[in-house]
């Protein structure tokens, strides 16, 4: 499945403080979470960050 285009978008802000993970829509957090996950694999995020980020702790499926 791919990312939607916009979840990026949503992400960087996320990431820079700028929007909250509870205000991005509905139809758009998964693609959001996917990317979290992805960059606490890469080491770009720690698995804190992804909680506090996201508001859950990390898990993979």
């Amino acid at each position: 499945m791919a990312v939607k285009p916009i979840a990026r978008s949503y992400w960087r802000l996320i990431k820079t403080g700028n929007r909250t993970f509870a205000s991005v829509p509905d139809g758009v957090k998964d693609d959001v979470k996917t990317l979290a996950k992805e960059d606490v694999v890469r080491g770009v995020i720690t698995e804190e960050q992804y909680k506090d980020f996201i508001g859950e702790a990390f898990a993979t499926e």
